[in-house]
């Protein structure tokens, strides 16, 4: 079962659009790709299950202060760069990750630290935590090497601003089971410069998205390398006032033929920074068609969420441009959730789970 609904890599030859089909309908009302979604949610039964049994992972408690080694964030492994909509070189992007639904790619995801990965909110809005996997140092999702490393999720945290009319504060985090082990093949993108625009620089978006739009997606990394347009130039466009100050886009608006498709989202858009880090300057949200002239893409701006990412991360090691040691500190699980995880399931005195009625008849179905 796959949920291909968002946007992914696409280059679109000048004069070769074609037939091509819109990210969102023609209303280019971001809504009616969720509407999409729940439908096929409410119809799968192994989900229903799932629900009913609980999650496998319980957040109780706050996690004792942990020691983390001094690392840099934002180097990208590679010594020469190929942008322009082609394929990437393995691992050259090490904090690229895929979040998978019963086993199949659906949204990109951004690894900000060593238990927390950043995407879009509509990739986990109404998803049940326990069936998705966060996979990291893929690249051939046909030939996955033996460096993959799986995680499951332990929490979603979807931003409390998120509007799923209007796609306002599409972010989310996702809390691993463990942590990630980082390293030169793996590690996290940093984030971006408080109160940056970006408007004017370059920027480069990864995913393994549609090559064309409404076309199958890619079974390599892609990147492709587009201009960050101001807020104006955005609002000038056919999206109007739908773009709200926590969106950001890019794009060729005259002539289109590089942007993001189906696929894409949650995926990363990187700027170079300071000391050549790259910093997630978007996250892959949505747009109306596939690098189509006058209707860029539309990202969400990670800026206006440094401090929210901060404070909801606080449990995690991180890394800095310099390579400075950033320790983690103890944080309660209470943090701010639009996305509850269920309550663990019940214990016997004798420390065994206690399963009710509902569980029972459900297990009886598996």
């Amino acid at each position: 079962m796959r949920y291909i609904c968002l946007l992914f890599i696409v280059v679109v030859a000048l004069g070769d659009v074609g037939c091509a089909t819109p990210r969102l309908p023609s209303s280019a009302e971001p809504a009616k790709i969720l509407e999409s979604l729940s439908t096929i949610r409410q119809n799968s039964f192994l989900d229903w299950i799932t629900s009913i049994l609980g999650p496998e992972y319980s957040d109780s408690g706050v996690p004792a202060k942990r020691e983390c080694a001094a690392c840099a964030c934002g180097n990208i492994n590679t010594r020469h760069r190929i942008v322009g909509g082609q394929e990437t070189e393995v691992h050259e992007y090490p904090w690229m990750a895929m979040l998978m639904w019963f086993g199949s790619f659906y949204c990109g995801a951004s690894l900000v630290n060593d238990q927390y990965a950043v995407t879009a909110a509509h990739c986990v809005n109404g998803f049940y935590h326990r069936l998705i996997t966060v996979r990291l140092l893929e690249h051939n999702r046909m030939d996955s090497n033996v460096k993959i490393v799986d995680r499951r999720v332990a929490r979603v945290l979807m931003h409390p601003g998120y509007s799923t009319r209007t796609f306002d504060s599409d972010i989310a985090l996702i809390r691993f089971s463990e942590p990630v082990r980082l390293g030169i093949d793996m590690h996290p993108v940093c984030l971006p410069t408080p109160s940056e625009s970006y408007a004017g620089q370059l920027a480069v978006v990864t995913g393994w998205g549609a090559l064309s739009e409404g076309g199958p997606v890619s079974d390599t990394l892609q990147e492709v390398e587009v201009p960050i347009l101001t807020q104006q130039e955005c609002r000038d466009s056919n999206y109007g006032d739908k773009i709200t100050d926590n969106m950001i886009c890019a794009g060729l608006v005259d002539q289109g033929g590089k942007d993001s498709c189906q696929g894409d989202s949650g995926g990363p858009m990187h700027v170079l920074g300071a000391g050549q880090a790259y910093q997630l300057a978007g996250v892959v949200s949505w747009g109306e068609g596939c690098a189509k002239p006058n209707s860029p893409g539309v990202y969400t701006r990670v800026s206006n969420f440094n401090e929210w990412i901060e404070s909801n991360t606080r449990d995690a090691c991180g890394c800095s441009p310099s390579g400075e040691q950033e320790p983690a500190e103890p944080v309660s699980s209470t943090s701010t959730t639009e996305q509850a995880v269920p309550e663990p399931e019940n214990t016997s005195p004798a420390g065994q789970t206690s399963e009710d009625p509902e569980v029972e008849e459900a297990n009886k179905l598996i």
